[in-house]
């Protein structure tokens, strides 16, 4: 029974299994929304890389989705746990780094208020 518990899970579900797809079809669009400059996006070296990275974030989506739909919950908040905080901090950095402070600051509390569903085991106590 879905619970709005859930709605982390489900939200990071969707994004990362359906979200990842967005690069095969238009990487320059797909890397501007997650803040790289426009110099990198336009890049035709860098539209490979991206699709090569996402396709690695859509398999962590479909095995979070697999998990969720095993009601395997605990599993669910480990994986939202450790990639919240790391993917956070990751591409915080990043992001930081490449100019766009404001989407740097909004990818650090969103990715931890993921991470902190996780670890509170919310998903697991909608049960």
């Amino acid at each position: 029974m879905v619970s709005l518990r859930h709605t982390p899970a489900l939200l990071v579900i969707l994004t990362t299994t359906f979200g990842a797809l967005w690069p095969m079809f238009d990487a320059k669009a797909a890397m501007l929304e997650f803040g790289f400059p426009l110099h990198l996006a336009e890049s035709p070296l860098t539209a490979p890389i991206m699709v090569h990275a996402e396709s690695r974030t859509m398999i962590l989506g479909l095995i979070t989705a697999l998990f969720y739909i095993r009601r395997q919950y605990a599993e669910v908040d480990t994986i939202l746990a450790i990639w919240g905080a790391y993917a956070g901090l990751v591409d915080t950095y990043q992001v930081w780094t490449l100019g766009d402070h404001g989407w740097a600051v909004f990818r650090l509390v969103s990715s931890w208020a993921i991470a902190l569903s996780g670890a509170g085991g919310l998903t697991a106590s909608a049960r």
